[in-house]
């Protein structure tokens, strides 16, 4: 029964102990889940690559028991493929959150000395800015954000005055 109390406190500790894990921790753990993440993608694809060259390499003479087969393991294949992007994105997502973080407590950190000049401040920020930036390009190129077309304007454009 002892055990059974004991379970809630550990798991409240270990919840606090990763609560306070330091944010360029967070941000190194992320950058490995990312790379193991393109492993995996990696993996997954050249499993789809290879399920897509068996069934392409089925004849009139195949059987229905080896179409089957070859059609199952590229459901496998593609299935494996889109878990392996899903926890990608989400890696990255993370990545990127972390690093707007460490970006953040260097900025707070420089504005506490009012004495900087605006060229050193930015000066130090410049090496903190270079890992966010590289995690904003990696989240974007894997992001399609498109642009909300204000249709109204166009309307108006094509509006033909009456005389």
């Amino acid at each position: 029964m002892s055990s059974l109390r004991v379970l809630p406190a550990a798991l409240a500790l270990s919840l606090a102990l990763v609560a306070c894990q330091s944010a360029g921790k967070r941000a190194d753990n992320d950058e490995v889940k990312v790379v193991n993440g393109v492993e995996a993608v990696c993996a997954a694809q050249a499993d789809v690559d290879a399920a897509v060259g068996q069934v392409n390499g089925l004849t009139p003479d195949s059987t229905v028991a080896e179409a089957q087969q070859a059609g199952d393991k590229l459901k496998r294949a593609l299935a494996a493929l889109s878990k392996a992007e899903g926890q990608l994105d989400k890696a990255e997502v993370k990545e990127y959150r972390d690093q707007v973080d460490l970006f953040r407590k260097a900025v707070d950190e420089v504005s506490k000395n009012k004495d900087l000049t605006l060229a050193e401040a930015a000066e130090q920020l410049k090496g903190k800015a270079a890992p966010l930036l590289a995690a904003r390009e990696q989240l974007a190129s894997i992001t399609v954000c498109i642009d909300a077309v204000d249709d109204s304007a166009d309307a108006k454009a094509d509006e033909k005055p009456t005389s």
